[in-house]
């Protein structure tokens, strides 16, 4: 079996050009397209739909997309173990993750982590917990990190409590008190993340009577911080973020506390890669190191 071709027909489809998946994997444009078509006869009906646009995937083709992804994870998973009894640490990891986790964890993680496996290929892959999930199943993250573990479709390993923290702009009256009573959200203008982004947000305002009233919405943690700044509303947002990132809005504790579970996940612990097994002790060991410095 040629694998070359399958790896060749996955990038082409993500990239959603022949042209750019040659460059990016060092063949030509005819060599390319001569995969494609090999791939094609091999399989006995057409997987792709070509346009002035560029191509993507026809309805065969969507079909066998996740097997040919499981196939590729399970190739690179066999090259890693075989590196690993020769000796050699290689191969690569693609990582999804939020973009609290990735901007203010991967960084240090991914430093230490290069200092003993550099030949490793690490790809990040940030988003809400929706993208994060479905990058999981579909085969295009090898390991995750979020606040998660209700997908019964891989295996969760805990890594700490992440606390949620109430935010608000300066001249706000709760930006004088020593903690926001949770209650106190409920008559305020409130800037809520949007579908796939704020899942921990939600299940806090689950708890009372009724929802504040939702003003604006966002994706980006960052575009909310600072509406709040300009005094546009409050939100409920992580410590992780707001530890982190420089903002003139209050933070303050919600009484009672809130927090996330923050944690790794992995399609199969038994069958996980050598990388990310080596790579998951990394995560361990950093957030290990974060809870004694904040101890």
């Amino acid at each position: 079996m040629n694998i070359k071709k399958y790896e060749a027909f996955v990038r082409a489809v993500e990239l959603g050009s022949l042209s750019k998946a040659a460059e990016e994997l060092g063949y030509t444009q005819s060599g390319i397209s001569h995969m494609m078509q090999a791939l094609e006869n091999e399989v006995g009906f057409p997987l792709l739909v070509r346009s002035s646009s560029g191509i993507q995937p026809n309805a065969e083709g969507e079909l066998l997309l996740p097997v040919i992804r499981q196939l590729l994870n399970t190739n690179e998973s066999l090259e890693q173990h075989i590196a690993q009894i020769k000796g050699c640490d290689v191969g690569r990891l693609r990582i999804a993750a939020f973009d609290s986790v990735a901007t203010y964890w991967l960084p240090a993680i991914i430093s230490a982590f290069r200092q003993e496996y550099p030949n490793v290929e690490i790809q990040i892959m940030e988003g809400g917990v929706d993208r994060v999930e479905e990058t999981m199943e579909s085969g295009e993250a090898d390991l995750c990190i979020y606040a998660g573990g209700r997908s019964n479709s891989f295996d969760w390993i805990p890594l700490c409590e992440d606390e949620m923290l109430a935010l608000v702009p300066p001249d706000h009256p709760l930006a004088q008190q020593d903690e926001v009573e949770l209650s106190a959200l409920m008559d305020e203008q409130f800037i809520m993340p949007q579908q796939g982004y704020g899942y921990e947000v939600r299940q806090i305002l689950d708890q009372l009577p009724h929802y504040p009233h939702i003003r604006f919405s966002a994706c980006s943690d960052y575009v909310i911080v600072n509406m709040i700044t300009k005094g546009l509303g409050v939100s409920i947002l992580s410590s992780l973020l707001l530890n982190n990132y420089q903002n003139n809005a209050v933070t303050k504790h919600l009484s009672p506390r809130q927090y996330r579970k923050l944690g790794m996940g992995v399609s199969h612990l038994r069958t996980t890669s050598p990388v990310a097994q080596n790579f998951m002790q990394y995560v361990k060991a950093y957030v290990r190191e974060l809870q004694q410095e904040a101890n």
